[in-house]
């Protein structure tokens, strides 16, 4: 019989040990890294190549100060998601392993690390750098443990050695960026118990989308995670299926839709559902299309809208003409200085020029 648990008062307990077991002192360390490759047609689980690491002390210093550097701490808040909902309700692969690494002895601690870098190569396909290297950063808490993990893609970087014989340039290989803007991370933390490692945050700059549609190795196929729902996500989220719900209308939808990313931020109301914004702002006609492309388990979930960042994201409306010419302007002047005859597909802009400069594409 399957165990029924309020979510709701689980995560936010969760929440709770996760902010209580950053403050304090780092005490101990564990370190593995293992290059792994795109192995997602694979049939069976590729062998890691990699293990565990000396915790050099330049080495575990340059780590944690990447954790304050990379903000992650302050990043998107994400939950594990069970593996087998019927029978285990909070039952997560990587999470066995984080427990592994954290609590276990050194060999279980190594098995466990190699597994999350099979799991990792399988997820990730061509799209994914050919070899990244992934680095597992375990260490003590106050008694409790929390879990790093680090992608780094590999780079080509270049060494100039000047000596009194002359100049020599040499390409690195097998060397990793630390400061890629392609890099990802996650961290958890928690006590060897049912709550921790459950609840955790994430660095994933290529997506910012949360529902199956996103190609997101790294947050569903790899950790079986989903966003939490606050503010910031919640509101990236949002912006998002508008975009999606915008771009593939025409005529009158298209124009509920913009009134309703008008509206949104400027409402009393700061706690919405999808299904209430549909049904306050779309026709019923128009509501199912753009349902649809929300996941069902979200779509009654109650969320809080940034609207600060909710209207720096929708800032701009921009055109583009069947003659190649674009137009990028703020939401408010739509009806204003810039007007659309929706019935012959015409935009007409007046206004005074300001400046004028030249460049080689159009400004996004």
């Amino acid at each position: 019989m399957t165990k029924r648990v309020n979510l709701e008062q689980y995560y936010a307990s969760t929440l709770k040990e996760l902010r209580f077991s950053q403050q304090f002192p780092i005490i101990m360390h564990r370190l593995f890294a293992f290059q792994v490759s795109p192995r997602r047609t694979l049939s069976h689980v590729p062998e890691a190549q990699g293990g565990p690491i000396r915790s050099d002390p330049n080495l575990l210093e340059l780590f944690e100060e990447l954790i304050l550097s990379s903000k992650i701490e302050t990043q998107s808040i994400v939950h594990l998601r069970s593996d087998n909902s019927e029978t285990e309700p909070f039952g997560n692969q990587i999470r066995e392993h984080f427990l592994e690494i954290c609590y276990g002895s050194d060999q279980h601690a190594s098995r466990g690390a190699s597994e999350i870098a099979a799991k990792l190569s399988l997820a990730m396909d061509q799209r994914s750098s050919k070899h990244s290297l992934l680095v597992i950063d375990a260490h003590e808490l106050n008694k409790q443990r929390r879990i790093a993990l680090w992608l780094f893609p590999k780079d080509d970087v270049f060494r100039l050695q000047t000596t009194q014989r002359g100049n020599e340039l040499r390409l690195l290989e097998d060397v990793f960026s630390k400061s890629s803007t392609w890099r990802k991370a996650a961290i958890f933390s928690g006590p060897r118990s049912e709550h921790g490692f459950r609840t955790g945050r994430v660095i994933d700059i290529q997506s910012r989308k949360t529902d199956e549609r996103a190609a997101d190795f790294w947050l569903r196929l790899f950790l079986n995670a989903f966003y939490a729902m606050d503010s910031k996500n919640s509101t990236y989220q949002l912006v998002s299926h508008l975009k999606d719900a915008f771009e593939s209308s025409s005529g009158d939808q298209r124009d509920q839709l913009f009134a309703a990313m008008v509206a949104l931020p400027r409402a009393p109301e700061k706690n919405w559902t999808y299904s209430r914004i549909a049904e306050q702002y779309l026709d019923p006609a128009y509501q199912d299309s753009f349902l649809n492309l929300i996941p069902d388990m979200v779509r009654e979930s109650s969320f809080e809208l940034d609207s600060e960042l909710f209207e720096a994201k929708l800032k701009f409306r921009v055109f583009e003409t069947n003659e190649g010419v674009w137009i990028s302007c703020p939401s408010e002047q739509i009806g204003k200085s810039v007007r659309i005859d929706p019935r012959r597909s015409n935009i007409v802009v007046q206004g005074s020029i300001k400046n004028e400069t030249i460049r080689a594409r159009h400004v996004q």
